[in-house]
């Protein structure tokens, strides 16, 4: 494999230094943590014995984010997802070091547990044991913080385990460490220690790095990953005049790009036809796509059957091939993750009309799109003749029990069944074409009349209702007339067929039932969510320890529900037919064209 263009860039860079006079090698250090690391830092290998560091791939694309973000005046904010032992985490320390030396700042660093912070801490301080640069600067001693130099630079340690970390400081470098480990329960959860911490990096010449091994496809930072950008990208739109003051900036480097995650003697040509005669699919796939060579392959075998208990899933974990499957391999998710991201790209690409459905009479509604955004209805398909539709609905608990932050929501669909379009001759899935603004917490009254004005959109169109809750609303939809999905279960007390208004889980394993035919739409792309605050919930639908399909640790489901309702009662949708005024003419319509015959 080919050194990457930054690693023959940088081995360029000092190879030139290596004849440059003191003061330009000086220069190039200050305004370099990679430089610095290379020139002037001493570190221990695998072996303990004491080294002249060579930054690897992803140190390189760490420092290169940092350096051009920072050139540009804007603050750096840098996320990394990092293989096993990449040295990540002792580089992020490495640029927080060389921050303090430049200029005087307030760091801290926020591991995930007590132990990692305070390695964090004896790496910060081990750089300032084996620097070599004349800083002129030294370490002092000061109760309050960690680590505190003369220059007045100061650094302080703090663990995930507490909610309010770096709540009420004022720093200038933070770095987050092992992100995707911190804990994500209602009382102390990733997302909230973020939120304390974010206010106080708010300065314009600051810096964050959160980085972290993967860990299940939840958390803020599986959910700010699929936000951030590539660096190209942010240059990109840069260029195009898109200047935001903060954006986060993603950082990746797969397993096979280090030098060290190879065979270091040649594979002989026994292990080659050895290794040939047992390749997997999964093996055979990574050879032809990264055009890896027999020592890498040698040495992810090796891997996997000593530090991975040779479960090739953990090595997915521990040492990605890229950055999505990582996450995928890294925890329990109940859907195919990888279809749901596609899912996802796909609906971040599509922007729904809003607006508001509008009572004209008893059985007509009129669309009102607002171009300002406000609106309480996403439409992202019209309804067309011939075609099928449902209304789901799964209410929340109670209007006592949506008061809050953290509450369960109504969740209401427009689903439109699957169709094959002869335009197209293609198959078309089944898709949510229309819905009620989430997240909705609204009086059940209010959640009735949505509903209503829903299913009369859409030709009048069958309303499957979750029933364990929200039995008001089922009988203000009665009185308003609209058609209302029935089931026919098994009368314990009769024996007999009965027929009953609305979609009612009375088990476990019905529940399980009704996800497990989800999963299987979603697997086979028979159905289109459309929607990314869906989706967002189909990614943090795990499977538990205990077999329980359900929302992570501070998540909901409620959109994951009713959408298993609808993919089960989609073949009760109901046509939509156009409706047109007949026109009839007026009774004097024939004098009125004798009269106009005689002019």
């Amino acid at each position: 494999m080919e050194p990457d263009p930054l690693v023959l860039q940088f081995r360029a860079t000092l190879q030139h230094l290596a004849t440059a006079d003191e003061e330009e090698i000086l220069a190039a250090a200050m305004r370099s943590p990679a430089i610095h690391f290379a020139l002037f830092c001493r570190i221990k290998n695998d072996d303990n014995e004491e080294i002249e560091p060579m930054p690897n791939i992803l140190q390189l694309r760490m420092c290169e984010a940092f350096e051009t973000v920072k050139d540009l005046g804007i603050r750096v904010r840098i996320i990394v997802t990092k293989p096993r032992r990449a040295g990540c985490s002792s580089f992020v320390e490495h640029i927080g070091y060389h921050s303090a030396m430049n200029s005087p700042i307030e760091g801290i660093t926020i591991s995930d547990n007590k132990e990692h912070s305070a390695e964090a801490m004896q790496k910060l301080g081990s750089y300032g044991q084996s620097d070599s640069y004349p800083w002129g600067v030294r370490v002092v001693t000061n109760p309050a913080h960690s680590i505190s130099w003369s220059n007045g630079s100061k650094w302080t340690v703090d663990t995930a385990e507490n909610p309010d970390a770096g709540a009420g400081g004022t720093y200038q470098f933070a770095h987050c460490s092992e992100t995707s480990k911190w804990p994500q329960t209602t009382t102390r959860n990733d997302v909230k220690t973020m939120t304390c911490l974010a206010p106080a990096v708010s300065g314009m010449n600051t810096v964050m790095f959160s980085e972290s091994t993967p860990e299940g496809a939840r958390g803020w930072q599986f959910k700010t990953w699929g936000e951030a950008v590539t660096l190209d990208k942010f240059l990109t739109m840069y260029r195009a005049g898109i200047r935001p003051e903060e954006i986060w900036i993603k950082v990746f480097a797969a397993w096979f790009e280090f030098d060290s995650n190879r065979r270091r003697q040649p594979v002989t040509a026994q292990e080659i036809e050895e290794i040939e005669n047992t390749l997997t699919d999964h093996e055979i796939s990574e050879i032809e796509k990264y055009q890896l060579d027999w020592e890498q392959v040698a040495w992810r075998r090796d891997t996997i059957r000593t530090k991975c208990d040779g479960d090739p899933k953990i090595f997915s974990y521990y040492y990605p091939s890229d950055d999505v499957t990582c996450w995928l391999a890294s925890g329990a998710p109940r859907f195919d993750m990888q279809i749901v991201l596609e899912m996802e790209m796909r609906a971040k690409q599509t922007t729904p009309e809003i607006g508001y459905l509008v009572s004209q009479d008893d059985k007509r509604v009129s669309w009102q799109v607002q171009h300002d955004g406000t609106g309480d209805i996403q439409i992202w398909e019209h309804p067309l003749p011939g075609l099928k539709y449902l209304v789901v609905l799964d209410p929340a608990s109670s209007a006592s029990q949506t008061v809050g932050a953290d509450t369960d929501c109504h969740s209401l669909s427009v689903w439109r069944d699957g169709y094959h379009d002869q335009l197209t001759d293609r198959y078309k899935p089944a898709k949510r074409v229309a819905r009620l603004k989430p997240p909705f917490r609204g009086e059940g009254a209010d959640v009735a009349g949505h509903t209503a004005r829903l299913s009369k959109f859409y030709g009048r169109c069958m309303v499957a209702m979750e029933v364990n809750i929200g039995l008001g609303i089922l009988e203000l939809l009665q009185l308003a007339g609209i058609p209302l999905y029935k089931r026919r279960p098994l009368s314990h007390r009769t024996g007999q067929i009965v027929e009953q208004y609305g979609f009612k889980m009375g088990t476990k394993e019905e529940r399980e039932a009704l996800i497990s035919g989800l999963a299987t739409a979603i697997q086979d792309r028979n159905i289109d969510p459309s929607c990314p605050y869906a989706l967002a919930e189909y990614k943090s639908f795990i499977r538990w320890p205990d077999g329980k399909s359900a929302a992570s640790a501070g998540k909901h489901d409620d959109d994951v529900m009713a959408d298993a309702i609808a993919w089960k009662v989609l073949p009760s949708a109901t046509t939509y037919t156009e409706h047109k005024a007949k026109h009839f003419d007026p009774p004097d319509a024939k004098s009125w064209r004798t009269v106009v015959r005689r002019w």
